[in-house]
């Protein structure tokens, strides 16, 4: 029996975020998802970089226990050249991708994963994860330290632990899974699965294709559509292979022969250096240019003197730079605010300003909330604070509810019950209501005792 796929796929840029940094790559033999990080370095490209050299991998037709090999080896290949891109362009450190998702020979399934997509395989009513997060938080959720609602609030849900960037360590999980007709699969980035749990993801997954991916494109919305929402859905079928591959995302806007080898990467991508006469020539030709030698002696002591100072000058100002890309929740006198830079003073001189104050008071966080905000909650951008603020706008508003329904319980309403003996008299024998016992306030993550 010939099992295919019937696919379809979507990616938008979301609601809150100002480009598309996944990219995707379907096709009748591969389903792949990348999620792409790093802001102004280049996550969008990082992507890009995965989903090419997937694509390269998939035409090549391999098929049995040769799909996981293929797979590593292109997410390898991927890695190394975002690493040389990397090597060439410095300011591009810090760009990488996630990626996730399954090759097809028409009987089993090769699951690739790195990062925090996720493939899942829907079946009989049922929805299991396939691939497992590299995260913090998963690591909590392992440890039963958190639930997975939980993990959808936790101030560092965006730590990931492995990522395709150039360490050659971030090597992808790789496994044969088997399938059968009447499956179907899903595999997206964390714009849809890091911002609902399972269980609202199973309630919307059945049904027609179309309908199914208008379901969770909309609850991805409804949770405010915060990250970039990539999703590719298909359907285990019998019969033969159909349609055409499609690119989508990042990738789909860079010309794939830009991103076939280093030399056209660093040519295409890398930011030039600067000649003296202003000519701009490439990184490396930079590295190599012959300098004018002046020959004086006193020209060696002062660079010997000088270039301790000049290093140690150089060392604070790169330290104080990344210290204002910096960003963190935490408490300004009463109230809950955003930062920038670093909480920590250095010789006195503070490295942090205020971005942001909010009017949620710390007092009307639970316990556990409070602790963070004092001890201040980092965050990878200004919008990841800000999503961060609004967490913990929910939790003092669920706070003041609580202490609310605490100080103004419902009054109990009289018993009318009362017996009548037959002497006349009332029986008095009813017992007074013991007292309710007030709540404990928990510190557990995620917790609203208040």
């Amino acid at each position: 029996m010939t099992l295919a796929l019937r696919y379809l796929a979507h990616s938008e840029v979301g609601l809150v975020r100002k480009n598309n940094q996944d990219s995707a790559y379907a096709s009748p033999t591969m389903l792949m998802v990348a999620d792409g990080m790093g802001g102004a370095a280049a996550g969008d490209l990082a992507s890009a970089i995965a989903i090419t050299q997937l694509a390269q991998a998939d035409a090549a037709g391999h098929v049995g226990d040769a799909m996981l090999p293929a797979a590593d080896n292109a997410i390898r290949r991927a890695s190394e050249l975002i690493r040389e891109l990397v090597e060439a362009d410095p300011s591009l450190d810090g760009m990488g991708s996630t990626v996730c998702g399954v090759m097809f020979d028409g009987k089993q399934l090769a699951l690739a994963n790195v990062g925090d997509s996720r493939t899942y395989r829907y079946r009989d009513g049922v929805l299991t994860r396939l691939s497992k997060d590299h995260s913090w938080v998963q690591s909590l959720i392992d440890e039963g330290r958190i639930t997975e609602a939980e993990a959808l609030e936790h101030p560092h849900r965006s730590l990931i632990l492995k990522v395709v960037n150039g360490q050659p360590q971030h090597t992808p999980d790789l496994d044969l899974v088997e399938v059968a007709a009447g499956d179907r699969l899903l595999i997206c980035s964390d714009g849809l699965c890091g911002m609902v749990t399972d269980e609202v993801i199973s309630a919307r997954i059945d049904g027609r294709r179309e309908d199914a991916m208008a379901a969770l494109i909309r609850v991805a919305h409804l949770e405010g559509g915060q990250d970039n929402i990539t999703i590719i859905i298909a359907d285990v079928v019998e019969g033969a292979p159909e349609g055409e591959p499609q690119i989508l995302g990042s990738a789909a806007l860079i010309d794939a022969a830009d991103l076939a080898d280093e030399a056209t990467l660093v040519e295409h991508f890398a930011a030039p250096a600067a000649r003296p006469g202003g000519e701009a020539v490439s990184p490396e030709v930079a590295r190599y240019a012959p300098t004018k030698r002046r020959g004086l002696a006193w020209l060696k002591v002062a660079f010997m003197v000088l270039l301790p100072l000049l290093l140690i000058g150089a060392g604070g100002g790169l330290w104080y730079s990344y210290t204002q890309e910096q960003y963190y929740v935490g408490a300004n006198h009463e109230y809950v605010a955003i930062f920038r830079g670093v909480p920590e003073p250095v010789f006195n001189l503070p490295l942090s300003q205020l971005v942001e104050s909010d009017t949620t008071k710390i007092t009307d966080l639970p316990p556990y909330y409070q602790e963070q905000v004092h001890s201040t909650l980092p965050a990878s951008s200004l919008d990841a604070a800000r999503a961060s603020v609004v967490m913990l706008q929910t939790k003092a508003a669920e706070c003041i509810k609580q202490r609310q329904e605490w100080h103004n319980p419902p009054s109990a309403t009289p018993s009318t019950s009362a017996s009548t003996k037959p002497s006349g008299t009332a029986s008095a024998s009813a017992s007074p209501a013991a007292p309710t016992p007030s709540p404990t306030p928990s510190n557990t993550p995620g917790s609203t005792e208040c």
